[in-house]
């Protein structure tokens, strides 16, 4: 994974995949190809889904495997302002330092306390109170 440009991330057992976050960390763009692949830190979204990579549909593939790897190859399927390996490359960063639980200004922790408070606010008998009314540390 460390040598290659680009890494399929396939259907798994959960709703998320460790080989995308493996991905992100080895900086090779990942290839999503799973329409119902939950994104990191899905009810926060602190970071565009193109920094996660290339989302190419699941049917789309199945129905022409060659001519998807060669429209991904070439930066057709890529994200705006991402039109060769390098962009989408450089579009991975923010995810890699934010996801980066060694890395020395990963926002990993801040990130998770973020996404169980929006979900404990989600919740219907959460006692949860909004940040405005929390004191600061």
């Amino acid at each position: 994974m460390a040598g290659a440009r680009f890494c399929a991330i396939a259907a798994g057992d959960t709703p998320s995949t460790g080989r995308l976050y493996d991905s992100i960390a080895c900086l090779c763009v990942p290839v999503i190809l799973v329409d119902d692949l939950q994104l990191p830190f899905p009810r926060t979204r602190p970071l565009p889904p193109s920094s996660y990579g290339v989302r190419y549909p699941e049917a789309d593939f199945l129905a022409d495997p060659l001519g998807a790897a060669r429209r991904i190859l070439e930066g057709a399927a890529g994200p705006p302002g991402a039109r060769n390996w390098r962009g989408m490359q450089r579009l991975l960063l923010p995810a890699r330092r934010a996801l980066a639980y060694r890395h020395a200004h990963s926002d990993v922790a801040t990130l998770v306390l973020r996404e169980a408070w929006a979900g404990c606010l989600q919740e219907r008998r959460s006692t949860a109170r909004p940040v405005s009314q929390v004191a600061k540390c």
